[in-house]
């Protein structure tokens, strides 16, 4: 991320609707850092108390024993939220990383509660001056990220909608998996070809193509390599395709959506929008509670893997190998089943 997201506490609490994902509201945001970087930024609802055993849940993932520092912010319109962040203060003296901050959102602006002498401006309530939130919208905007409404909105993007026309192609023998091997990789080439065309052409799919790709990506030589093809292309391209896969998402049924939305999930990750990763991972894994895959990507990014770390493991095989079947993409680095 940009220093402008850290270079002030107004610009922080600006930055948090960018990097949750959506405008984070009765929420407790943990931003964990490394050597300066931000490793993972995690959002909770608010508890109706601040339990040990809420507050230890928090610190379970592997971010917390790299980071070496954390900024703590707690939303709320309704209720003092303070007593919650020195309850996540205290447990990060005891537990680690150093806070370098802990700031409480209300309605009627923000404040630090590390900023608690009377001098301190940043004690009392505080609005976002207009030139930041400008600044942190443009730094934003130039990465391509723009926050919606609410985490509903990003969960509407890919509510299950089964497009009849859709799941009728499905049915049918006219796009299915050919029985012959040689009938087999034609179909596969073909299923690849339309596939990563979705990363160039900015048309709508129709009901056709979006049940040829829903159909191909089924087959484990298709998806590695449309998932070989993502992460090996530029952000512009990534982009393109994420809307089609989201639609895809849409009008699919349950029994063949987990492929379609581990795609969408890593090709949303590539991104570094980690809400809608996350909101697809989730729609994978309740289709189908053993995708390893699916469980693979949400390892990685519970452990706040960066992006790179897909491309790192994408280095490790070529393309041929997901095409041929000699080797199924790489694990991210530092991820174990």
């Amino acid at each position: 991320m940009s220093t402008i997201v850290l270079s002030s506490p107004a610009a922080l609490v600006a930055s948090l609707p960018y990097l949750v994902g959506f405008e984070p509201d009765e929420s407790v945001v943990l931003v964990w850092l490394r050597e300066g970087d931000i490793v993972l930024t995690q959002r909770a609802d608010l508890p109706a108390r601040e339990t040990p055993e809420w507050i230890a849940a928090l610190w379970q993932h592997p971010a917390s024993a790299t980071s070496d520092a954390l900024i703590v912010a707690a939303l709320s319109r309704t209720a003092d939220v303070s007593h919650i962040v020195r309850a996540l203060i205290d447990h990060a003296h005891c537990r680690g990383p150093r806070v370098l901050d802990a700031i409480v959102v209300s309605e009627h602006g923000w404040s630090s509660l590390l900023c608690d002498e009377a001098t301190c401006a940043c004690s009392s309530g505080q609005h976002v001056p207009a030139e930041i939130r400008t600044a942190v919208a443009a730094e934003f905007a130039f990465r391509g990220v723009a926050p919606v409404a609410s985490r509903s909105v990003l969960e509407d993007e890919i509510a299950c909608c089964v497009d009849p026309a859709v799941e009728r192609l499905l049915a049918g023998r006219g796009i299915a998996r050919p029985l012959t091997p040689r009938a087999v990789e034609k179909w596969r080439d073909r299923a690849i070809l339309e596939a990563t065309g979705w990363m160039t052409d900015c048309t709508r799919p129709n009901e056709i193509s979006l049940a040829r790709v829903i159909t191909g990506v089924q087959d484990v030589r298709v998806r590695d390599v449309v998932l070989w093809e993502l992460a090996h292309a530029d952000v512009e391209a990534v982009r393109r395709a994420i809307p089609r896969w989201q639609a895809a998402m849409r009008v699919c049924p349950e029994a063949v959506v987990a492929s379609v939305a581990v795609i969408a999930a890593i090709g949303s990750w590539l991104l570094g929008d980690g809400a809608r990763a996350a909101i697809a991972l989730k729609r994978a894994l309740d289709a189908d509670p053993g995708n390893s895959l699916a469980h693979l990507v949400n390892m990685a990014l519970a452990g706040g893997l960066p992006p790179s770390a897909w491309r790192e493991g994408t280095l490790q095989v070529s393309r041929e190998e997901c095409r041929h079947g000699n080797q199924v993409l790489a694990r991210p680095r530092n991820v174990v089943l």
